[in-house]
């Protein structure tokens, strides 16, 4: 009976240290498996953002009025549009502003990084697109809290209003 004791315990020994090694291995599978879905979702964040900008993009090129609204509403302001006119600009306005805040989600959820953030807030203030919110009246619909205080505080910091 003594000898079969120590077989015994070998036995569960080696059990053990399988199942110990066994959850160990599939821990590390499971990270580098979240490492990679984590990067696919930051690739398929930055498709959809150049996809949904070059949409809107082609949108404006291929409606020449929509175009020229924004050129007279540039040149001459938003007390010069019709009231469908006005309409219009202002819809295009707020899906600038629905990209934008899309992007900065996307950032603070880990899926754009920091550069991209930064372009998009450089680009808010070079393209003049604050200046046009504000000429639409639409600064009040920037969300959340925090995103609508980066995009003051760039145009703060560079001068331009």
């Amino acid at each position: 009976m003594s000898k079969k004791t120590p077989v015994a315990i070998s036995f569960t020994g080696v059990a053990n240290f399988l199942g110990v090694v066994g959850i160990i291995g599939s821990l590390i599978f499971v990270g580098l498996e979240l490492r990679q879905n984590k990067k696919l979702a930051m690739t398929n964040a930055y498709q959809t953002r150049l996809s949904e900008m070059q949409q809107a993009q082609r949108n404006l090129a291929e409606s020449g009025d929509l175009a020229e609204l924004l050129v007279k509403r540039n040149t001459q302001g938003a007390d010069s549009l019709t009231e469908t006119e006005l309409f219009r600009v202002r819809a295009w306005a707020r899906s600038v502003q629905w990209r934008m805040e899309s992007q900065y989600y996307q950032y603070k959820q880990g899926f754009l990084d920091t550069i991209a953030l930064e372009r998009t807030l450089d680009d808010i203030v070079s393209q003049r697109i604050y200046a046009e919110w504000k000429d639409l009246d639409l600064i009040e619909r920037l969300y959340p809290p925090e995103w609508k205080t980066m995009i003051e505080d760039r145009v703060k910091n560079t001068g331009n209003k």
